[in-house]
């Protein structure tokens, strides 16, 4: 068979197929470019995949942090890290430290946008607290704070959630952790068992 006739039989075959594909219902794909929904639809899957990441660092940090002191493991709770988000964001404009005044115990550190404060180590920095906790008179020592490590550890103490944002404005980012149920009752030591 010449090359010229090799070429025509070729393109009659590939014209024949592509007719009988079209009118047997069956539709070519071709690669598509991502529509609006597809982008969102992938931006939502990262973002669940960041926060369940993030929910496993902070849980398995808290119970690192229990078991070295004797208190038993945090379950994850997802309707605490979602009060804790909602309050994160609230705190989105203005970035301050300020605790929500809701049901829960509450752990709030914020860091610059330029550092990597990792779940370990904001629970890392809350756990150093530690040094100004005095065991024998359940007190901290004068003019340091402790609370934050005190509810970390404390006894009663079963579920947590976590949530992190970005502050508007570059003011860096916002931490809050939630526990349940709550701690720091004044009077009381966390290394109390519940009762």
């Amino acid at each position: 068979m010449s090359s010229s006739l090799y070429h025509t039989f070729c393109l009659s075959t590939s014209s024949l197929l592509f007719l009988l594909l079209i009118f047997s219902g069956h539709v070519l794909s071709f690669p598509r470019t991502f529509t609006p929904a597809t982008k969102s639809a992938t931006a939502r899957m990262l973002n669940r995949e960041r926060r369940d990441k993030q929910s496993s660092e902070f849980l398995l940090a808290h119970n690192t942090a229990r078991g070295a002191s004797g208190a038993s493991n945090l379950k994850w709770d997802q309707s605490l890290a979602r009060f804790a988000s909602r309050w994160a964001k609230v705190r989105q404009w203005d970035c301050k430290m300020t605790h929500s005044g809701g049901p829960y115990g509450e752990n709030i550190f914020w860091y610059q946008r330029n550092e990597n404060w990792s779940p370990k180590r904001v629970v890392a920095k809350w756990m150093d607290e530690s040094m100004n906790y005095d065991r024998m008179t359940n007190t901290c020592k004068a003019g340091q704070m402790c609370g934050h490590y005190t509810q970390i550890i404390w006894r009663a103490t079963t579920a947590v959630g976590c949530a992190s944002t970005k502050c508007f404005n570059d003011r860096g980012f916002i931490v809050v952790c939630v526990y349940s149920p709550t701690g720091n009752y004044e009077g009381e030591s966390p290394f109390d068992l519940p009762k």
